[in-house]
């Protein structure tokens, strides 16, 4: 499994709304994948899928009621596009998912690695997001955690 990791910084949405992916993440996100305007901790960005990740996720979201299974898929289907990069390795980003994750033409992006998947944010959300974490646990702090959690 080859994972998405790490935070890169300058990147542009150019002035068509079209974004380069980072040249190391391209191969394993594929020619087609999938973006979703996502909001994490009250804090919005778009998060990049591989088609493979995109349908596992979506295939997780189907437990529970029907009703909770309908409104699950939906708000995840519904914030979503497909996607394809050019000869360029760019990509453009739907005019609607853009600005739900309060990014804009010519802004600067933050591309951030979670895993399986890649988020891009704009500065300020990508800060506000960094503040909901506490700087005073440590990654081992954290894992013990949430190891204790799934203990319970």
């Amino acid at each position: 499994m080859h994972l998405f990791v790490g935070t890169l910084y300058n990147y542009k949405l150019d002035g068509k709304g079209r974004l380069s992916v980072p040249t190391k993440w391209r191969e394993r996100l594929g020619r087609d994948f999938y973006m979703v305007a996502v909001t994490v901790k009250g804090c919005k960005c778009i998060t990049l899928y591989p088609v493979e990740e995109f349908e596992l996720t979506y295939q997780k979201m189907q437990k529970g009621t029907e009703n909770q299974k309908y409104e699950t898929s939906k708000d995840f289907l519904r914030n979503a596009e497909e996607v394809s990069i050019d000869a360029q390795g760019r990509f453009t980003l739907n005019q609607r998912l853009k600005e739900l994750a309060l990014l804009s033409n010519d802004c600067d992006v933050i591309f951030e690695g979670n895993g399986k998947t890649i988020e891009i944010w704009n500065a300020a959300e990508f800060d506000k997001m960094q503040q909901t974490f506490d700087s005073n646990l440590g990654i081992y702090d954290l894992m013990d955690k949430v190891n204790n959690q799934d203990n319970e």
